[in-house]
């Protein structure tokens, strides 16, 4: 077992908010967002009513759900090509098997694509795997320092990136940045540097971890005509001018949190107060314990189940005979709460983009709120909006990969932007497929369709 440090932070406080920011929609994509509802409860509720609602319910998750939803652009494995001049040098890359089928390239941009929407950029490091494939490894962007000229705001011109490394003789874990250096193309830098918690640099361990020097003329990444280029791609779930666009869709995020917490008061309810809690009555009630000694959340209080009675002892300055009574329970209506949490969840999933008409419920239940599906129509819909802003960056990703395959494997794959890509489409649903058939032969049976469009 070895102790993992925290990661340090960045060096300017613009790049820290943006890192926690996405540090956070990263935890929530995840799964492992627990400790951020946590902290989220305790800042909502006082603490001593924190103790009683037991473990925290984290199905609810409206922005990970609705970043599911929209992911549907590499559903299906899409279609590359090239000009016809540039075939025989791109087919090794491109044909089944080929090289960049054996990377798992699509597969990945499953889950980059998840995320993407989410956290709003993904970076992908394009680099050789120890069994000499292309290794399209994606990183997520709380990770990464970037700046880019303001000429081209959208084209980096340095990245690096932290990464925890070992000390293979002490076995102490320590962070490190990889650091790639185009500002000066004259002078173009590779290094690995040790970074202290204040994200500075205190150490150059590049002959450690590259085997020597890797700037200047020793600048590993250079293309076949010996430009230098930066071994990474960083996609965009929308084009907005600038390279890191970390607050949109801020809302949803607190709000999937708010969401959260009220399935956690609903829990809290289910066990704690969903019956009519029967008593008897003289004066002072017997059988308290006190729970959390010493802790922030003490607190004296009897525990209670429909089959207890709550008795109160006998008190000698009251003289009137003992009284039965009944509470009411505490949650009379579950579904008017859960419809209430539902209809808010909905709210947070069309901020996101999702048409609450265009969801398809897939239980007999209209008060589920886990159980919606976007319809097959929709999902077109989300792949046409994101085709364009993806397709830009997986130009990008086929032209490094054919650079770096190129640079370290020898091959002869085409290294200009000449890739074509096409997704392939959501098939559609036999509803839809129906009433496209019935649309058609009545636009023939009035004259308005030939039979060849009709086939077509």
């Amino acid at each position: 077992m070895y102790d993992i440090p925290a990661v340090p932070t960045f060096p300017d406080s613009e790049t820290q908010l943006r890192v926690e920011t996405s540090a956070l929609r990263r935890r929530m994509l995840e799964g492992s967002w627990g400790p951020d509802l946590e902290r989220y409860l305790q800042s909502q509720i006082d603490l001593s009513r924190r103790a009683t609602w037991g473990s925290i319910d984290q199905s609810s998750n409206v922005f990970a759900h609705s970043c599911k939803a929209l992911a549907v652009l590499y559903s299906e494995k899409p279609l590359v090509g090239v000009p016809r001049e540039f075939r025989d040098k791109a087919e090794p890359y491109l044909k089944h098997d080929g090289a960049l089928d054996r990377s798992n390239f699509f597969s990945i941009m499953q889950s980059v694509q998840y995320k993407t929407i989410g956290i709003r950029e993904m970076c992908i490091r394009v680099d050789i795997s120890d069994s000499k494939e292309l290794l399209f490894r994606p990183v997520t962007p709380d990770l990464i320092y970037a700046s880019s000229p303001a000429g081209d705001p959208l084209k980096p011109n340095v990245i690096y990136e932290y990464r925890l490394r070992q000390n293979t003789q002490t076995k102490n874990m320590f962070w490190t940045a990889d650091v790639y250096d185009l500002r000066d193309p004259w002078n173009p830098k590779y290094q690995v540097q040790k970074v202290d918690m204040d994200g500075k640099f205190i150490e150059d361990m590049s002959d450690l971890f590259l085997g020597g020097d890797m700037a200047g003329a020793n600048y590993p990444y250079r293309d076949s005509k010996g430009e230098p280029f930066l071994p990474w791609v960083i996609y965009h779930a929308s084009m907005t001018g600038k390279l890191f666009n970390p607050y949109e869709l801020s809302s949803v995020v607190s709000g999937s949190l708010q969401a959260s917490t009220y399935y956690c008061f609903l829990k809290h309810l289910f066990l704690d107060s969903a019956w009519p809690q029967r008593f008897t009555v003289n004066a002072v009630l017997a059988g308290t314990s006190t729970y959390g000694t010493g802790e922030q959340t003490q607190r004296m209080s009897v525990p209670a189940d429909p089959a207890s009675i709550l008795c109160f002892m006998p008190d000698p300055d009251i003289q009137s005979q003992p009284m039965l009574g009944q509470f009411e329970a505490g949650l009379k209506d579950p579904n008017q709460m859960i419809s209430a949490i539902t209809v808010y969840e909905r709210r947070l999933a069309s901020m996101m983009g999702i048409d609450a008409a265009s969801v398809t419920k897939v239980s007999s239940d209209p008060r589920s709120g886990y159980s919606i599906a976007m319809s097959q129509a929709s999902m077109r819909d989300a792949q046409r909006r994101f085709s364009a802003v993806f397709r830009v960056g997986d130009t990008q990703s086929l032209v490094i990969g054919a650079k770096i395959s190129n640079r370290f494997l020898g091959t002869d794959y085409p290294e200009e932007p000449i890739y074509s890509i096409q997704y392939v489409a959501v098939p559609m649903s036999p509803e839809e497929l129906k009433s496209q058939r019935e649309d058609i032969i009545q636009k023939m049976d009035k004259g308005l369709m030939g039979p060849v469009e009709a086939i077509q």
